[in-house]
């Protein structure tokens, strides 16, 4: 393969070209619509997003790129990082999602959003994960990186799952009991490369592990971190 004649993007625009997720999410959190038809206007823009590039010609084509929020926070549902006061409200995945993010108070129980922080240097503002002393880091078979990568070869588009890396994540990561990110590092690990061996099976030739942590002065433990987790 010649590298040199290949084009890559690291993310596609989840808005859509009419701000349609803006209004769709804002119709569920008003009971407008429900959430099989926000998802549908989700898989809607996805396919939009994945065909524009296709037709583009760019050569590496994300998925996992989409949210309905926040990558991070993506991230954080992905290896089984939820704190334990959104994940015992006993909603959806989807309203647990919102409800990490959103703040939830109705039936289920009175739950505040977990923090934001502004994403490095820019103004755009990601949701900080929270790891406890008894987060047990795992990922489910049913996850949306492999559910989007199906989704974009069942329309006849190769592409590159994409994931914040897990030094990235850790160093974004507050931790509130004794356990800090070294003790957190290996399971991650695993848990990622068993995620990799499972897109290798549906067909993924690529994997994007995102490091922009990287960019910052780093001191001799949090290099010895990274090194630890390559």
């Amino acid at each position: 393969m010649d590298m040199a004649k290949k084009t890559s993007v690291i993310g596609f625009p989840r808005i859509g070209k009419n701000r349609e997720l803006k209004f769709a999410t804002e119709n569920f959190f008003k009971g407008e619509i429900t959430a099989e038809e926000l998802e549908e206007k989700a898989k809607a823009l996805r396919a939009y997003g994945w065909k524009k590039q296709a037709d583009s010609g760019i050569s590496f084509i994300p998925s996992n790129d989409f949210s309905f929020y926040d990558n991070v926070l993506d991230a954080a549902f992905l290896l089984g990082a939820v704190p334990k006061r959104y994940s015992s409200l006993s909603l959806s995945p989807l309203e647990t999602f919102f409800a990490a993010s959103h703040g939830y108070q109705g039936d289920a129980g009175d739950v505040k959003a977990l923090p934001m922080k502004k994403w490095f240097n820019t103004n755009y503002h990601y949701i900080v994960p929270e790891l406890s002393s008894d987060t047990e880091i795992s990922i489910s078979k049913n996850n949306k990186v492999i559910s989007e990568y199906k989704e974009a070869k069942a329309l006849g588009i190769q592409t590159v799952p994409s994931l914040i890396g897990p030094y990235t994540f850790l160093h974004l990561a507050t931790f509130t009991g004794k356990k800090k990110a070294e003790d957190f590092s290996q399971n991650i690990v695993c848990a990622l490369s068993s995620l990799a061996e499972s897109l290798s099976e549906e067909g993924a030739e690529w994997i994007s592990f995102a490091e922009p942590a990287l960019v910052l002065d780093v001191s001799e433990s949090e290099k010895s971190l990274f090194l630890s987790m390559i």
